[in-house]
């Protein structure tokens, strides 16, 4: 349609042309050609508008356009003087109109038909209306005329071969992207993982079936507002994260619990495509784990009552001696007394420490002040033992569980005291810096090889007073507060530390539980 527009634009300025320079000069058959001509072409024109919303292939509708116009440009000149036609540049345009349709043997046709009907055209009006044969230099002209047809014909066709081969390469290349985009909306429908990509700007770009499924009513938006992965974000320098999240609201029960793995990756810097965003459902593996920690629960269960009925034997049977002794021999109540409250003591001891690893753990962060921690946890320990530890706090106030401190710090104290060289020192120390605070518990004495690799697990000790509890119940309280426990021995000293994150602020509760992990 749009080389037809292009037609009668050319028709108009031609028109315009014979009108004011040809038209008036010409004799009256001339005339009356001329103005055949223009009616001529108004019924080819109206011919190929019909020919456009018609079902015969675009091909023949191009043979007919560019043989009757090729026709009609043959016409014009021989109405209009022959060799000496104005418009012998028209056959040039209509070659290379016909070389943009991608068909090299079109132009290759139309330059041949051009110059068939530019040499009938010329000598036709010099033989039938001037009625003389053609000079030297007129043939020349004439001539050059056609070699300049066939050469613009021999371009058009090499440009249309160009053009059809490039048409071909991104034919195929579409093809390509469509099987690819086929293959892509494929995986991603058949994929069990959430898959969401983000803009730069953190919009949806893309997101998957699997993913609005397992975000349920949880909106990206609403998802993105979690506050460690708005943290990364902010962050520059990572490229990835991950963080395990659950909706509390959604899912009241412990078995109902839905857990889900979030991990973050930067594809690239495009601004459509930036972020990558997987999400996988691990609530089976949670609940097994749950489950077997559970079994493992039960198990030690079984290994605490067992230790504590064989621990427990000994002083009761001491205290039953001890009664029957005072019975028999009322001058020795005062020392059989003293044993009784030592016993009781260790009894008590020996409950005081089950009920410390058995109790659940739900870490309180608040404000607190660490000597007064330390000073509090040194008035428990024996008075004649109280000159033996050096302490030194470099820091004041920390936001975390003040009372969760204070059970790790009498454990490792405990430990300290009771493995620690004779008449050597223990030494506590808490530093922090602007990302870490670390509490150190140091002594002087040697460590078994045997039990070095085995020290946290429970019911494992180097004493034949100890029941192995004080060491597992600090990497409980550990892991359940996120820090982390270190064991150095080096030179004759065994130093226990325990570090973790410096929190500026105070939590605020969350709608969800998260439990994060940077990569």
């Amino acid at each position: 349609m749009r080389l037809i527009l292009y037609r009668a634009l050319a028709a108009i300025v031609i028109a315009m042309v014979i009108l004011q320079w040809i038209y008036p000069a010409s004799e009256v058959a001339q005339q009356q050609l001329l103005i055949t001509i223009g009616v001529l072409f108004l019924l080819l024109l109206l011919m190929q508008i019909a020919l456009t919303s018609s079902h015969i292939s675009e091909q023949n509708q191009w043979v007919f356009q560019y043989v009757s116009d090729t026709t009609l440009a043959s016409v014009l000149i021989f109405a209009s003087g022959g060799v000496f036609s104005p418009f012998s540049f028209l056959y040039g345009l209509i070659i290379i109109a016909s070389g943009l349709h991608a068909r090299r043997l079109l132009p290759i046709a139309i330059s041949i038909l051009s110059c068939s009907g530019y040499l009938s055209a010329v000598y036709g009006e010099a033989w039938l209306v001037r009625t003389e044969s053609l000079n030297t230099q007129q043939a020349l002209h004439i001539l050059l005329q056609v070699s300049a047809l066939l050469l613009v014909g021999g371009v058009m066709a090499y440009i249309a071969r160009r053009h059809a081969s490039l048409r071909a390469q991104s034919a195929q290349a579409v093809r390509q992207h469509r099987k690819l985009k086929d293959l892509h909306d494929q995986i991603m429908s058949e994929m069990a993982e959430g898959v969401i990509v983000l803009d730069r700007d953190l919009h949806v770009s893309d997101m998957n079936v699997a993913a609005r499924l397992l975000l349920g009513g949880t909106s990206v938006a609403r998802l993105l507002r979690i506050p460690a992965l708005e943290m990364f974000f902010k962050q520059s320098g990572l490229s990835a994260f991950q963080c395990e999240f659950e909706d509390t609201a959604v899912h009241a029960t412990e078995d109902a619990k839905r857990t889900l793995l979030l991990v973050v990756r930067q594809l690239s810097s495009d601004a459509d495509a930036t972020w990558l965003l997987t999400i996988v459902d691990i609530s089976e593996v949670r609940r097994l784990e749950r489950q077997l920690l559970q079994q493992e629960k039960m198990a030690l269960l079984g290994n605490m009552a067992a230790m504590l009925a064989h621990e427990i034997r000994n002083p009761i049977q001491t205290m039953a001696q001890g009664l029957e002794i005072m019975a028999m021999k009322p001058d020795s109540r005062s020392t059989m007394q003293d044993i009784l409250h030592e016993e009781t003591l260790r009894l008590n001891r020996l409950v005081g420490m089950m009920l410390d690893y058995a109790k659940p753990l739900q870490p309180e962060p608040a404000l607190t002040y660490l000597p007064e921690v330390i000073r509090q946890a040194l008035a428990q320990v024996e008075i004649a033992y109280r000159e033996q530890v050096h302490w030194r706090c470099e820091v004041d106030e920390l936001v975390l569980d003040g009372d969760h401190v204070r059970l790790v710090l009498d454990n490792l104290l405990s430990n300290a005291l009771a493995n620690r060289r004779s008449e050597s020192a223990v030494e506590v120390m808490l530093d922090a810096n602007d990302m870490d605070w670390t509490l150190s518990v140091c002594n002087e004495g040697d460590l078994a090889d045997n039990i070095r690799d085995k020290l946290f697990e429970p019911f494992v000790t180097g004493r034949s007073s100890g029941i192995g509890l004080g060491l597992a119940t600090v990497r409980q309280v550990c892991a359940a507060n996120g820090w982390k426990v270190k064991l150095d021995t080096d030179a004759g000293r065994v130093c226990f530390q325990i570090s973790g994150p410096v929190q500026t602020d105070m939590p605020q509760l969350d709608e969800y539980a998260m439990e994060t992990k940077h990569g």
